[in-house]
């Protein structure tokens, strides 16, 4: 059995809500090893970094599982502390020699507008 092949391509895989408050900032920026740094605004990677841990808690990567790369595009300045809702959506699969890759958009909206969005690569070991 492949990873994700239940879903067609462009088919939503789920959804859920994000809120990137002043805590998780904080933190984020501690595991970069950045300090002194203050904003009223969510930064690209926190937004994908928090998006990517929630889908891999419903959908866990196989052993073996590689992330290796994450594009982030940024349509309007987004305030911590907003309710986001994020709708990840299956945008590509190929196998290619032993390897599954897959890209999966994360589509983040406030106020049924988007705002943003996100498409990370997965390779992942063909069983």
């Amino acid at each position: 059995m492949n990873y994700l092949e239940n879903y067609n391509l462009n088919q939503e895989v789920c959804e859920f809500n994000l809120v990137i408050n002043d805590v998780y900032s904080d933190n984020y920026l501690k595991s970069c090893d950045i300090d002194d740094y203050e904003s009223e605004f969510v930064s690209p990677t926190e937004l994908a970094t928090q998006s990517l841990k929630y889908f891999l808690e419903k959908f866990p990567i196989p052993e073996g599982s590689v992330h290796t790369a994450q594009e982030i595009n940024i349509k309007e300045k987004i305030l911590k502390n907003k309710k986001i809702k994020c709708s990840i959506v299956l945008s590509n699969n190929k196998v290619i020699k032993n390897s599954l890759f897959i890209k999966v958009k994360s589509i983040y909206s406030y106020n049924n507008k988007i705002i943003a969005d996100s498409e990370g690569t997965l390779i992942i070991p063909k069983k």
